[in-house]
This record gives structure tokens, C-alpha cells and sequence, in this order.
């Protein structure tokens, strides 16, 4: 028995060292993960800003705002490895919108988004299959202050997106059809942006860059309203670390960001603060 013990063991431990250099070497690799456009209202990040809304999208009307952003999108796993990489990563976020000009700040809604996606890097070029599940709520304070229905915004919707980088620019195409609607909404939808990422100064012993987007997006359920925003700011970074800060004037006109008044037109300017982990 003893004979055939070690061979067993030293198997299972031959096993077990493979695995784990697999795991080293595929499992959370060292990618750049997959971002939304600059100048998207949609980001992965964590995001606090505030605006001044000239055409309010919902029935508290011109007002200053507040939205809060939580989530970010990580790389899982490495299906590919080498130069031109393919990784499979997962996403959520949560997207607070509240009051400054009610006494009780209050919560106007809340929109969730959790989904997967799989990138492929080709040179210059990134290709990305992202699948998600959104839904949508209105605030508490909102439905007490101005009795609402609330839409039943909970749909599945498979999207793609390609990239292509040339010099310090970052053109963006992407189109989306939603799978599963509560509303049974018209399903297609598309979007283009263009990003701006200059070069890097030293600053305070980190860097610091300037970064401009211009975003539009469009869809069938909302007889294809271009919405269009944008943002001008400076991202910060500590030496050697990938992580920045941004500081940014943004800037949005078209319909609501938010799910629950998608039908409602909304201009706003406002200022960004984004941490990207």
C-alpha cells in the first residue's frame, strides 16, 4: 500500500503546484479592465457628483443635485494570455440620485446595474461582449413628497463594444438589445464616444494628465432621442500606481440618466470627483 501511496501523493501534489501556477498566472490577472467612455453618465468607479439641473427630469424641476456612484468593474480570469489577451471580468453599480434644494435631501431614485463581460485585446483595438441585469426604484422620500408609481425597470440586456486607440484619443462604438423588458420596450440601442487622454506631467511627486469625452447614446425605446454629455478635467495618479483620481467639469443634454424618467428630457452642468480602483 505504502508503494502506491507516494506516487498518489506526489501526483496530487504535482496537481496541486500546477494549479496554483495556473491560478498565479491567469486568475485576477494584471489587465487594464474594460471602462465605459470617458464622458458616460454609466461608469466603473467610485463617483460623487453635483450638479445644477436647468431642465430637472423629475417633478422637483431646476434644482442643484447629488449623485453618488458605487461600483467598479475587476478582471476575473485570463481565457488568453501573451500580447493580445482575453479576460473575462465582472461588473456592479449603483447609481444614487438626490435633492440639495429639498430640507430633507431626498432620495429621488435608484438605479442598479450587476452584469459580466469578456475583452479581447487586439492592439490597438479592444472587443467587448457584456452581458447585465438593471433595474430601477424610487426613493422613499420622492414616492412620500410626490405619490408615483414606480416603472418596473428590470430587464436583462447583452451589449458589445469596440475600441480603437490611436495616439492619445479612444474612439468608442457600441450597440445593445435588451433581452428581457417588464415594459416590453423596443430593444435596440447604440452609442459612440470619443475620449482625449494627454500626457503626463509630474505633480507633487505623482502625475497628473488632462481627460475630455464626448458622449452620445441613443435608442429604439425612446424613438432614438440622442442624448449627448461630456466632461473636461484633470486624473491624478501616485507614482508607479495605475489608480487615479479625477476632478472634472461635466456637462449632460438629451433624456434622463435615470431609469425611472427615461422618457423625460434633462440638461444639467455640474463637477465630477471619480476614484478609479
Amino acid at each position: 500500500m505504502s508503494s502506491i501511496r507516494v506516487p498518489v501523493v506526489c501526483a496530487f501534489l504535482a496537481i496541486l503546484h500546477a494549479t496554483t501556477a495556473w491560478g498565479q498566472q491567469r486568475l485576477f490577472p494584471a489587465v487594464t479592465s474594460f471602462e465605459l467612455p470617458e464622458a458616460s453618465p454609466r461608469v466603473h468607479g467610485l463617483v460623487g457628483r453635483l450638479i445644477t439641473a436647468t431642465r430637472g427630469d423629475s417633478r422637483f424641476g431646476r434644482e442643484h443635485e447629488g449623485e453618488v456612484v458605487l461600483g467598479e468593474n475587476f478582471p476575473l480570469v485570463a481565457l488568453k494570455e501573451g500580447k493580445n489577451p482575453i479576460v473575462l471580468g465582472f461588473g456592479s453599480q449603483v447609481y444614487g440620485r438626490f435633492s440639495l434644494t429639498d430640507p430633507k435631501s431626498a432620495l429621488i431614485s435608484t438605479d442598479w446595474v450587476v452584469g459580466v463581460n469578456t475583452t479581447a485585446a487586439l492592439n490597438n483595438w479592444a472587443l467587448t461582449l457584456e452581458l447585465y441585469h438593471e433595474s430601477s426604484h424610487l426613493g422613499d422620500e420622492y414616492g412620500d413628497r410626490f405619490p408615483s408609481d414606480r416603472l418596473d425597470w428590470t430587464r436583462e440586456v447583452l451589449a458589445g463594444w469596440a475600441n480603437y486607440v490611436i495616439g492619445r484619443w479612444r474612439l468608442t462604438a457600441g450597440a445593445s438589445y435588451v433581452l428581457r423588458d417588464e415594459l416590453r420596450l423596443p430593444a435596440p440601442g447604440g452609442a459612440f464616444g470619443i475620449d482625449y487622454h494627454g500626457r503626463s506631467r509630474l505633480f507633487m511627486g505623482g502625475h497628473v494628465r488632462p481627460v475630455a469625452g464626448l458622449f452620445s447614446e441613443a435608442e429604439a425605446a425612446t424613438d432614438w432621442r440622442v442624448s449627448t454629455s461630456a466632461k473636461l478635467g484633470l486624473a491624478f495618479a501616485t507614482a508607479g500606481e495605475s489608480h487615479e483620481i479625477s476632478l472634472g467639469l461635466i456637462a449632460h443634454d438629451g433624456l434622463s440618466t435615470q431609469r425611472q424618467f427615461y422618457r423625460q428630457e434633462s440638461r444639467y452642468i455640474g463637477m465630477e470627483v471619480r476614484f478609479d480602483l
